[in-house]
């Protein structure tokens, strides 16, 4: 499956769902692991149709690495998808450890950040990082989506 097919019949799909159902903790976990498994196919087609430009990755974990220093919300999103998969990270200095991190509650004016969140409060996915700071999963989401559109388009990779 291409990098586009896998945007377009997977990833697509499961954020729309996600931004229709914002409080779902399997809503909001689906569209993080099918985004982060985005950056694998990415790679995978990058390595057969333009290898140099993923020649300094040894493998869809490093090319993930990569584009986490290069975007802070893929790095995030990379890091909860992690603890999404393990539970429970001991290794890497990730900024979620723990997959109950990620809460579905009420957010009420002033929690998070200013112009984050879905206005009016209500009951969203949030995470709270190592550093106890609070972040929208919609919001890294949607930032991640963006930045792996980038990446699709300057690879070639049909976008």
């Amino acid at each position: 499956m291409t990098p586009k097919s896998f945007l377009e019949t997977v990833v697509a799909p499961n954020i729309e769902d996600f931004h229709n159902n914002f409080s779902s903790l399997r809503h909001a976990h689906n569209a993080i692991s099918s985004l982060d498994a985005l950056a694998a196919h990415l790679y995978y087609w990058a390595v057969a149709n333009s290898p140099k430009a993923v020649a300094s990755a040894k493998d869809d974990s490093g090319y993930r690495a990569e584009l986490a220093e290069r975007n802070s919300s893929f790095k995030l999103l990379r890091d909860i998808a992690k603890a999404q998969k393990h539970v429970n990270l001991t290794r890497h200095n990730p900024q979620v450890e723990r997959a109950d991190q990620v809460t579905s509650r009420n957010m009420g004016w002033g929690d998070g950040g200013y112009g984050q969140g879905r206005s009016g409060g209500g009951e969203q996915v949030i995470v709270n990082d190592n550093n106890d700071q609070i972040h929208y999963v919609e919001e890294i989401i949607d930032l991640s989506l963006k930045f792996m559109i980038s990446e699709m388009r300057e690879l070639g990779a049909g976008i």
